[in-house]
């Protein structure tokens, strides 16, 4: 058994995926460790350059695009490990931030799941990096637009957690799945990925069920990472928006509808069709 298994779900973002390995190897000094790529069906499945950047990378090549909580356990099962990262392939590891991360997360018997900072390519914060479990009323304030107005408010930017210094270590409810550090003994209560996610959502659904169990979840800002965010989903962009807006239905369906009367549940699944519709009315009016 591997000390550390960074699972790397893959699909049709090859050109990203090479920075990705290549960050990984220069960056990380663990002796231990292993990359696990998930290939979902790319169009293109010829990793034989990629392969031979390391015998450390490995990949598993689907036939189909099982969907990404799928392929994450995939890894799992394939490459046991006494700790996990899921990392998106979009993602460039700066200044070691596997190592510290991994370090830190070592070093704390109660965490169960450490995520760190997360960058956009100019250096800002992306706010999912460190998040509060989207109930009703927050979920609300954010896709709203009143989380941006007040973001020092505990209670209406409760989910992105504005309000917090993102220089520093603090316990949050839920990190990225772009970068999610785990250690084994999470899965012993959770049993990995729920797969009725495909895509979207199975980050917050992941980190809900470990805080549910009692597990502490860290944001550690001392690592970081850039991700240059949605690269590997733009090219199916309606795929990917219709994914997105499932994954609000199933886990609110999963986490809250049986504590609410069905007038709430109404609203609640009412609200998330219209915002898929005011989606795709965007997308057809100005592309994006």
């Amino acid at each position: 058994m591997n000390r550390l298994t960074i699972i790397i779900v893959n699909y049709n973002s090859t050109d990203y995926l090479e920075r990705c390995l290549k960050s990984i190897l220069k960056e990380t000094r663990a002796d231990d460790y292993r990359i696990a790529v998930i290939d979902n069906a790319s169009d293109q499945q010829d990793f034989s350059r990629l392969e031979r950047l390391s015998d450390r990378v490995q990949f598993i090549l689907n036939s189909r695009n099982v969907g990404f909580a799928a392929a994450c356990n995939q890894g799992i099962r394939a490459f046991p490990a006494s700790y996990y990262l899921f990392l998106n392939p979009d993602c460039v590891i700066e200044e070691s931030a596997i190592d510290q991360t991994l370090e830190f997360l070592a070093s704390r018997s109660t965490a169960g799941i450490v995520g760190c900072r997360v960058e956009n390519p100019d250096g800002s914060l992306q706010p999912a990096c460190r998040r509060r479990i989207p109930h009703p009323s927050s979920a609300f304030f954010r896709l709203s637009g009143l989380s941006r107005l007040f973001p020092r408010s505990r209670r209406v930017s409760a989910y992105n957690m504005t309000y917090e210094n993102s220089d520093q270590i603090h316990e949050v409810e839920a990190v990225s799945g772009s970068f999610l550090m785990f250690r084994r003994e999470v899965l012993d209560d959770i049993q990995g990925m729920d797969e009725d996610f495909f895509l979207y959502g199975e980050d917050l659904d992941f980190c809900y069920r470990a805080f549910l169990k009692g597990w502490k979840i860290f944001y550690y800002p001392h690592a970081r990472v850039v991700h240059y965010k949605g690269k590997s989903s733009a090219r199916a962009r309606g795929v990917s928006d219709y994914h997105f807006y499932k994954s609000m239905e199933i886990f609110y369906r999963k986490h809250f509808a049986g504590q609410q009367n069905r007038l709430q549940q109404w609203l609640v699944f009412s609200g998330i069709k219209l915002l898929y519709a005011a989606r795709l009315l965007r997308t057809r009016l100005v592309g994006h």
